[in-house]
């Protein structure tokens, strides 16, 4: 990703399908392109063995063949096709995106797990707490054009009818709190001298400290734990005790002989 404030990924997420995050994302972009920004988005499928390719197309026979990427290219209009093993993580199709250029918004569809600062798309009040917490910014959809007075501690605005208000959310201050807040692990130890990691993200904003005075991001990469591509938090201690815990466990297994510099993976299904 690039530098603390350069880019900003929004989460829009909510309870159940169809509750209106499509329409949401749809007002927020035309919203924030009329004001200059630039803005990618990304759409969560979880349908197993889906492609933007149509069946018996060329493109698809090339993919079909083992063509890794595939790039289907008209005049006004380029589709990459990237075929991958498994579900990239949000991080990593951020990474990619660096090829296209430069962003000022990446709105997310979907990802409830992922920490960005995210807006809640609700048709209930019941639906839209169950997603609340401290990295919401707003919630909308269908809760926000019933006309009831409804608290929920975050403004609830109706995209359809007043996405300028939502798109002005986008470049509060607020925003840009939870953005870096976002960048780190939500794990409030204290080791950084900052009673919790939003106080730490006040205190980046400021200038007073950096992402890497975290002691959990600086930690290096000793192990790494992985659930559905997004990455378990963890501090020095935690990474050693695990890589122990793996690195006896192997040991103790016929032909799986580890050496210095290898890389041992293992995946466990919930």
């Amino acid at each position: 990703m690039q530098g603390v404030g350069s880019l900003h990924v929004i989460s829009v997420v909510s309870a159940r399908s169809d509750s209106g995050k499509t329409t949401v994302i749809e007002h927020l972009v035309a919203e924030l392109k009329k004001r200059g920004y630039r803005v990618a988005t990304i759409k969560h499928i979880p349908k197993t063995n889906f492609t933007v390719d149509r069946e018996g197309s060329d493109t698809w026979k090339h993919a079909r063949a083992g063509a890794g990427v595939v790039v289907g290219l008209s005049p006004n209009e380029a589709a990459f096709i990237v075929k991958t093993e498994e579900e990239l993580s949000v991080a990593e199709v951020l990474d990619k995106l660096r090829i296209f250029g430069s962003f000022d918004f990446v709105l997310i569809e979907g990802f409830r797990k992922e920490r960005y600062p995210k807006i809640v798309v609700a048709r209930s009040e019941e639906d839209a707490r169950s997603l609340l917490d401290e990295a919401t910014i707003a919630v909308s959809g269908v809760i926000a054009g019933s006309g009831e007075d409804i608290e929920l501690g975050v403004p609830v605005i109706d995209a359809t009818t007043q996405v300028e208000k939502l798109a002005d959310l986008l470049e509060s201050e607020d925003l840009k709190l939870k953005q870096v807040a976002s960048r780190l692990p939500g794990l409030n130890c204290r080791e950084c001298g900052s009673e919790s990691c939003l106080q730490m993200a006040r205190r980046i904003l400021k200038g007073e400290k950096s992402l890497e005075d975290c002691v959990v991001l600086s930690a290096g990469k000793m192990a790494e734990i992985k659930i559905s591509g997004r990455e378990v938090p963890m501090g020095s201690f935690v990474q050693e005790l695990v890589r122990s815990v793996v690195l006896g466990m192997v040991s103790t297994l016929k032909k799986a002989n580890a050496k210095e510099g290898d890389i041992v993976e293992i995946k466990v299904r919930v």
